[in-house]
């Protein structure tokens, strides 16, 4: 987890950025990516115009996130190499789950991604105030408030079903 080692924040690697912040970014990148894949369905899977609506938006705003994300790897000449693919970790989708919400279609795939959405949303708002308050650089603190005050946004403003 990019909490940081039991010293802390973990020790410069590259760049100016830690361990801490490299694995942060990182699995950001890697759940970002698979959350966009998943809000770009919704408007032509989905049956509530709300959550397609919504979903876009969060969208749009995932994409600007990973390329800030991405950004400040590149900058720290890390590579952006996905080491979490195919993991199943907390925020992210299963492959099942992906499947299935890719064959999905009206209110089972609004079911669906309201679900996935929710704990992509906490974990990623979780991870961000875990990262804030580490010892890792300025920059990637102030990233890390970003990412979590859009993703509280988005927990706040996900249309409830049937409302």
């Amino acid at each position: 987890a990019p909490a940081g080692s039991a010293g802390g924040a973990g020790a410069a690697v590259q760049g100016g950025l830690d361990t801490t912040a490299i694995g942060w970014l990182q699995l950001m990148i890697a759940m970002d990516d698979q959350a966009r894949h998943l809000l770009e369905l919704a408007p032509a899977q989905g049956a509530d115009a709300r959550l397609g609506t919504w979903a876009t938006g969060l969208a749009a705003r995932h994409r600007t996130d990973l390329t800030a994300l991405r950004g400040m790897l590149a900058d720290a000449g890390v590579r952006d190499d996905n080491p979490h693919k195919g993991h199943d970790m907390p925020g992210m989708v299963s492959t099942t789950e992906l499947q299935d919400l890719e064959k999905a279609r009206g209110k089972a795939f609004d079911t669906l991604l309201r679900a996935a959405m929710r704990e992509h949303l906490v974990q990623a708002q979780n991870m961000a105030t875990a990262v804030a308050g580490t010892g890792t650089g300025p920059k990637v603190k102030q990233l890390a408030a970003k990412v979590g005050e859009s993703a509280a946004e988005a927990q706040r403003t996900l249309p409830a079903e049937g409302a």
